[in-house]
């Protein structure tokens, strides 16, 4: 089994970032680098990874969920892509009737936010499009 633990507090929790070419092993407990991985090295902790103790697996949820939260990414949501996607037209949704609410202060600002809503917009169409199984720039023609 591949074993590696971190040499500044001794946790076997670790984790992969990749930096441009390389990755590297870091510490789930104080973020520490480890090591630089091999091609060999790294198949072998991600299949270490995959046949993890309980324990292991429970440090890679802690990490996981760790990130979640500055990211607002949450990892652990059981809704489906379609679902988020669905929210996330209604979020712009939001930020169009925001920004119109608004009185502008001045003809520059009033072009700007023009161009911003028309940009959401397409931007909300072509997520609709896709959820219906069309193209993203489909204009219902």
């Amino acid at each position: 089994m591949y074993q590696n633990c971190c040499k500044k507090c001794g946790s076997v929790a670790l984790h992969t970032e990749i930096k441009g070419n390389n990755t590297g092993l870091y510490c789930d407990d104080c973020g520490a680098w480890v090591k630089w991985l091999g091609k060999d090295e790294l198949r072998a902790f991600e299949y270490s990874m995959r046949e993890a103790t309980k324990e292991e697996n429970e440090a890679v949820d802690k990490y996981i969920q760790s990130i979640s939260k500055p990211t607002g990414v949450n990892l652990f949501d059981n809704s489906t892509i379609a679902e988020r996607l669905e929210r996330f037209i209604e979020g712009i949704d939001k930020e169009i009737d925001c920004e119109y609410e608004k009185r502008p202060i001045s003809v520059e600002d009033n072009v700007r936010k023009n161009a911003y809503c028309y940009a959401l917009e397409k931007c909300k169409t072509a997520i609709g499009n896709i959820l219906a199984g069309r193209e993203f720039n489909d204009l219902g023609e």
